[in-house]
């Protein structure tokens, strides 16, 4: 017998049972924060036509008149993206996501889920404190820097906006809201801010030291470098050989004495130099560094010209680092840097802005005091740290007497018997091999995994091991010779950390029980 009532309102029939199936009612979205740019951003654009005009303008009024009127289409062209964008952009935060809307022509709707939030980022240059604008930068994982940039907003939606962000994500494993709570909950206050502590704050002296540090010649070397491609692209290369010759004639005449003390003048001056701009580079960038911690979310505030502010939550590290390049090590401080998915670094390098940079200088001892404050429950881990094997030395001094049989012959015919000076090669690398072993060890204390090395600088790496993404056991040929393999962790985003001349029984173990951290902490979150 066929049924043919009609299904009950409100659902369609199920077909195993014939009975109506509930409907579920979409859950009602809960706006959190909603704005647009600041209309100041107008007069923001309308100063950066300008400036892009200025060039064309000089160019017509000097040479041809046409180039007046390609000024003032790059003038109008300029302005008008700049009020479409400032008319269409708008920016919504619920509960789930962050939406940003922009486009007349070509619409765009960006959706970013709160989970998927890394760090979120303030710049504001002198201008734009003057108008009291601030650039907000949302980062993800994705590993393409900044998600989403909203360029102009005011001080108070931008601090509206992180609280707000920082508080959803923070009540993200709580109870959804309310279907009462309504579409214009944006409207609500922002959620009392939690109390901050001031985990560190540079001082001058501090920064100043940095800069004097920081001595990276090899920028000196690429500008050169580049110096004299352009001179050969312009023709004047062989103007400058003539020179080049003149000069070395007049080095010719001069006594060995006051040619070296030219050259030691040349060099000193070249250093100076290099220290100078890299001091007043330092103390522009990190002026007021602040790191606070709010809750479990890292905050630093620092800049001169520019001033930056950008938060960075604790689950979301990465990695921790803690770089002695070997000024700073004989001098006894250190730089703490701090790396979220999505970037990706080698040690030693920064990342644009500065924004890896946890504290730009202290002393080791307050270095290793921060690390809790980075990592939580590292203060508990006594780490029994292990040395690779003396093998190194002997692969770094075998590597001195391939470069010295290379050097001792290719030198002869000019130099004669004094190329047998390249067999200082040998002791030199197996000096460098000593001083490399000492500072190779590795450490698995439970939940973390730290690992140095270096030569005469000395850098470590913590790495929470349920962070890790992969972990890479490599022989060179050289290395397969010697039973040695170098061991590289990677975590999200990319950041690799290397811990080379391991015996390829050490590697391969540290890298099962490093994978095995790792599953287990990965079936937690499950």
């Amino acid at each position: 017998m066929t049924d043919d009532s009609e299904p009950p309102a409100g659902g369609a029939p199920d077909p195993a049972s014939g009975t109506a199936a509930p409907v579920t009612a979409p859950r009602a979205v809960v706006v959190l924060a909603k704005g647009h740019l600041h209309p100041a951003v107008l007069l923001l654009r309308l100063l950066d036509a300008l400036r892009q005009a200025a060039f064309p303008v000089l160019l017509g009024a000097v040479f041809q008149p046409w180039f007046l009127v390609l000024a003032a289409v790059l003038f109008l062209l300029q302005l008008g993206y700049a009020v479409a964008r400032y008319l269409t952009l708008e920016y919504t935060l619920t509960a789930d996501e962050l939406r940003v809307r922009e486009g007349i022509l070509e619409r765009q709707e960006r959706r970013i889920p709160l989970d998927r939030i890394q760090d979120l980022g303030f710049e504001s240059t002198i201008l734009r404190r003057a108008l009291g604008l601030v650039v907000v930068m949302v980062e993800t994982a994705s590993g393409r820097g900044v998600e989403a940039r909203l360029d102009a907003l005011s001080r108070a939606d931008a601090d509206h906006l992180r609280e707000v962000l920082l508080a959803a994500r923070r009540d993200r494993t709580s109870a959804p809201a309310s279907a009462a709570d309504g579409e214009h909950a944006a409207a609500a206050s922002p959620p009392p801010p939690e109390p901050e502590w001031i985990v560190h704050r540079s001082t001058s002296g501090e920064l100043l030291l940095r800069g004097v540090t920081d001595l990276r010649l090899s920028a000196f070397v690429v500008t050169g470098f580049a110096a004299l491609q352009l001179a050969d692209q312009l023709g004047i290369a062989t103007r400058m050989l003539g020179i080049a010759g003149d000069f070395q004639q007049w080095l010719g005449r001069l006594s060995p004495v006051v040619l070296v003390l030219l050259l030691a003048s040349l060099l000193l001056s070249v250093i100076a130099f290099g220290v100078v701009t890299a001091t007043i580079g330092n103390l522009v960038q990190f002026h007021g560094f602040t790191l606070a911690l709010r809750g479990q979310v890292l905050q630093r505030r620092f800049g001169l010209l520019t001033t930056r502010q950008k938060t960075l939550p604790r689950a979301r590290i990465q990695r921790v680092t803690v770089e002695q390049p070997w000024l700073r090590r004989l001098l006894g401080f250190a730089v703490v840097k701090a790396d979220s998915a999505g970037g990706s670094r080698q040690q030693g390098e920064d990342t644009s802005g500065g924004w890896d940079v946890v504290v730009p200088l202290t002393r080791l001892a307050a270095a290793d005091a921060l690390l809790p404050a980075l990592i939580p429950g590292i203060e508990q881990q006594a780490f029994g740290w292990q040395r690779g094997s003396r093998r190194l030395i002997l692969r770094t001094a075998l590597q001195g007497v391939v470069l010295a049989a290379l050097a001792v012959p290719a030198f002869w015919a000019a130099w004669g018997p004094w190329a047998l000076l390249a067999l200082v090669l040998v002791p030199v690398w197996a000096l460098l091999g000593v001083l490399a072993w000492q500072n190779l060890g590795f450490a698995l204390g439970g939940p973390f995994l730290a690992l140095r090395h270096g030569i005469v600088g000395r850098y470590l790496a913590y790495v929470p091991t349920a962070k890790v993404q992969a972990v890479v056991v490599r022989q060179s040929p050289f290395a397969q010779l010697l039973g040695l393999a170098d061991l590289t962790v990677y975590v999200a985003g990319g950041s690799p950390t290397r811990l080379p001349d391991l015996t390829l029984g050490d590697a391969k173990r540290l890298a099962l029980e490093i994978a095995e951290h790792a599953a287990v902490a990965a079936a937690a979150d499950w």
